[in-house]
């Protein structure tokens, strides 16, 4: 079972279609990991896995938002 609610943070990031707000529904849900995975051993090692794959996806939804050096260089 997964616990508290990382899931449906994380889930909202991925889902959400409004460009503007994906960032901080990102954060929002890498926070929510973070405390999750800070409570150690009540975290089962099937959601370890679930959490280190959301992690991972958030990473590339942060990593596709962000300005590329190419379109840093033409805003100059």
């Amino acid at each position: 079972m997964i616990g508290n609610n990382w899931w449906q943070l994380y889930r909202g990031a991925v889902f959400e279609i409004n460009r503007s707000k994906v960032l901080d529904r990102v954060k929002a849900a890498e926070d929510a990991i973070r405390a999750r995975v800070s409570l150690g051993g009540q975290v089962s090692n099937d959601e370890r896995i679930w959490i280190q794959d959301a992690m991972a996806a958030l990473l590339v939804l942060r990593r596709d938002l962000a300005p590329s050096s190419v379109d840093k260089i033409k805003q100059r």
